[in-house]
């Protein structure tokens, strides 16, 4: 039997820093992390995606603290009230899942007032989707930024 799904986790940033008017990091909104198609099969290996997985930060040197990303938003795509659960991390597609509270993963980006680009991977497991039905599975993920 062969299911075919297309896939796509939308996600939003949010910041939340300090009052002070000097400190300030600025991002890129609005993004998405597809999976493409995915045609589930019992050989079918886990899918693994960072395309259209990258956004921007941009911090100028008054901001002292490393910025850090997590999300508290749910990790699940839906259709058809079916759910589709997938993994987020900033090191590597299924590597350590970022944090769904304060503190996040520091984004290791320089704080010099240029654009710095940050990459977010996904992956969602086959032992997930082999059962589920075909269809297109969504959601959308905020992003939380502190600095």
């Amino acid at each position: 039997m062969k299911k075919t799904y297309c896939c796509v986790a939308a996600f939003l940033i949010g910041l939340a820093g300090t009052a002070a008017a000097a400190p300030q990091c600025m991002v890129a909104s609005g993004g998405q992390l597809s999976f493409g198609t995915v045609v589930a099969l019992a050989s079918s290996p886990d899918v693994i995606s960072d395309t259209g997985g990258s956004f921007w930060v941009n911090c100028n040197a008054e901001v002292t603290s490393a910025p850090q990303l997590y999300s508290d938003s749910g990790r699940a795509m839906a259709a058809a009230g079916r759910s589709l659960p997938f993994t987020l991390s900033l090191a590597s597609p299924g590597g350590s899942q970022l944090p769904t509270a304060a503190p996040g993963t520091s984004l290791g980006i320089s704080r010099n007032g240029t654009n710095q680009t940050v990459v977010l991977y996904g992956k969602i497991r086959s032992v997930d989707f082999r059962a589920l039905p075909a269809g297109v599975y969504s959601t959308s993920v905020t992003l939380t930024i502190e600095y």
